[in-house]
């Protein structure tokens, strides 16, 4: 007699991700091969032509990237962006990046695993700032913007406990002025007119400043705490 089996939410999380892109994979095989003479004018017509089903399928990958540490997020969203109508475009990658930026952070509060470790020991540069400060807050704030692994910080600091909307809001400011050079680049698909833009070199300019200050501190702070243990040692 079969023994009734308990699914396992680990593998779940782990296989979901993998079978929908497999699906998404073979969908558009067969697409392709049954259309054959389907240009990409074609392909972005039809995706225009039914926005709201595009849109669907956008947030879908966005959900697949909130999983998956390989899919590039600038990749969704510049291809968003020339896929639908600039308002609806824009929308879905605001709610898209929402999603994309809770799914991992929901699997962290909800999983057993020990993701701190494992984010740590995986990431020396997330460990090296994660070690530096208490202030959970102003962590995510300074390694979203450094651009690191989405997928990462949302295991890492659902892990940790930092609740969900200040995570929210220190994400999504840090990843505002990089998600703005992406929707500039995608609007038009024309690189080299949009690099023009001044709104996308404003963007680029203000990322770096983000970074640079949040570097600038945490290496005060580093300094800081590396005199003050000299100190202690010498008093000892």
């Amino acid at each position: 007699m079969l023994k009734n089996k308990k699914l396992n939410p680990k593998k779940i999380i782990q296989y979901t991700p993998i079978t929908l892109m497999a699906i998404c994979v073979v969908a558009f095989l067969i697409f392709v091969y049954t259309h054959e003479d389907f240009t990409i004018a074609d392909f972005i017509k039809l995706a225009r032509d039914n926005a709201a089903l595009t849109s669907c399928a956008v947030i879908v990958a966005f959900i697949i990237k909130g999983m998956v540490i390989f899919v590039p997020y600038a990749i969704i969203a510049i291809t968003t962006m020339a896929l639908l109508p600039f308002p609806a475009a824009l929308m879905t990658v605001v709610v898209g990046t929402v999603v994309n930026i809770s799914v991992p952070y929901i699997i962290g509060r909800l999983t057993k695993d020990d993701w701190i470790q494992k984010i740590l020991g995986k990431f020396p540069r997330i460990r090296k700032y994660y070690e530096m400060t208490d202030n959970l807050f102003l962590l995510s704030f300074t390694l979203r913007a450094m651009n690191l692994s989405n997928e990462a910080l949302g295991l890492l600091f659902g892990s940790a406990g930092l609740k969900y909307i200040p995570y929210m809001i220190a994400n999504l400011i840090a990843i505002l002025p990089s998600a703005t050079s992406y929707v500039i680049l995608g609007k038009d698909m024309n690189f080299l007119e949009s690099m023009r833009s001044p709104i996308f070199w404003a963007a680029i300019a203000i990322d770096c400043i983000m970074v640079g200050v949040m570097v600038l501190y945490f290496r005060r702070k580093k300094k800081k705490q590396d005199l003050s243990a000299a100190a202690n040692t010498d008093t000892k």
